[in-house]
Formats: C-alpha cells, structure tokens, sequence
C-alpha cells in the first residue's frame, strides 16, 4: 500500500451533475450519476478516515473551482459523513508540477493504514476531452478519441502511474479538463499495485467522462 491511501475514486465534473443544473431528470446524466455513486461507494467502504478532494482549477475560476463544487456534491449525495480536505491545482499546471504535488501528498497521508489509522481515501476530478463529435464543446478532433482511449486503458487496467506521460499540450488542445489531476493522482501513487474498475467511460455530450476506483494491492 502506498503511503496511507487505501483507495481512489475518479469521477467527471460537468455542471450537468449539479443538483437542478437540468431541470428534469435527463437518462445520460442520471446513468452518469449512479456510476459516480458506485465508484464513490467502493472508496468510503475501503474505510479511509478522511477523503482528499483532487481537482483543477481553469483560469478565471476563483474560490471553489466546479470540479470541487461538483466533488463535494457528489460526496454529500453518498452521505459521506467523513472530513473532507481539498487539493486544488491549475489545470494548465506543468506534469512536473503536478507529479510534485501528487508525492507531496502521498507523503502527507502518512504511513500505511493500521488500526490506529485507517489511512486517506483520493476523490479525483476530471473530464477527457471535449471535442469528440461536432457537436462538442471543442467540435470534432480526431485525436480526441485515441488520447482518452490511453487514458482509458490506464484507468481500466490500473496502471495508474501511465497518467503521468500525458502530453500537456495535447490535452489542451483537445480541452482536457482532467489531465493536471490525473498527474497529480500518477505522483501520489507511483508505481504502487492495485486494481481498477472502469464503472464509466462515455460521451453523451461530446465531452468523454470517464469514473473509476482503484484499491491497493493487500
């Protein structure tokens, strides 16, 4: 186990999970919502004693960046009842940055869990790319779709360090809003062993919104 984490939950942040952001009950984003809740479901039954909110920040956002809005929601939507701390970075942060980050706060998490601690549960935020129709935010990209497709299969397969050789620039290009958390996720992990599941990975707006857990290897 690395550090103190005893799991990861990674969920999208579209203002479309906001509570009455829809008006009515829409299918896409109610399917979206019950994977956010499962995979926040797995994290709190690994039993961490606080949860570390991980997200970015776009330029111009002040205060409360929406991926933190609509992680504290989605966290207040599965009764968490436990402390929770935020970790905010700029989406446009360098990898290096954001890796730093990442085993600053591993580190902080402490040593492994044990009875006397029950170790530091990660919420990270993030969407894939948002030009993957035309119709998209971003209109139609063809690289969109291999550039989640890496990231997919690092979140499937559980190799979650991979995230660390996103291209920065490429996910900008494409308006990645998740990739300075997922590096920040690639630096508080390393190269620790676990397993994932992929609970989520769509495009219903053109935007790909991956949700996914990760527990360590026991």
């Amino acid at each position: 186990m690395i550090a103190g984490i005893v799991g990861v939950a990674g969920c999208p942040h579209p203002p479309l999970l906001l509570t009455g952001s829809t008006g009515r009950p829409v299918a896409e984003v109610e399917q979206l919502r019950a994977a956010c809740s499962a995979a926040i479901g797995e994290l709190l039954a690994a039993g961490p004693s606080r949860i570390v909110l991980v997200g970015g920040a776009r330029p111009g956002e002040q205060d409360t960046p929406l991926s933190i809005e609509v992680g504290r929601q989605l966290l207040a939507e599965a009764d968490c009842r436990l402390p929770v701390e935020q970790l905010t970075i700029a989406a446009d942060s360098a990898p290096a940055d954001c890796l730093a980050a990442g085993r600053a706060l591993a580190e902080s998490a402490g040593p492994a869990a044990s009875a006397e601690s029950a170790g530091v549960g990660l919420l990270v935020m993030g969407d894939g790319s948002a030009r993957r129709t035309l119709k998209a935010p971003g209109y139609l990209d063809e690289r969109a779709a291999p550039f989640d497709a890496a990231v997919e299969e690092c979140l499937a397969s559980g190799r979650l360090a991979k995230l660390a050789e996103l291209d920065a620039e490429l996910a900008a290009d494409l308006l990645v809003a998740g990739r300075a958390a997922w590096q920040v996720l690639a630096g508080a992990l390393g190269e620790a062993a676990g397993s994932s599941t992929l609970h989520y990975g769509g495009d219903p707006f053109g935007v790909w919104y991956p949700v996914f857990s990760w527990l360590p290897a026991r």
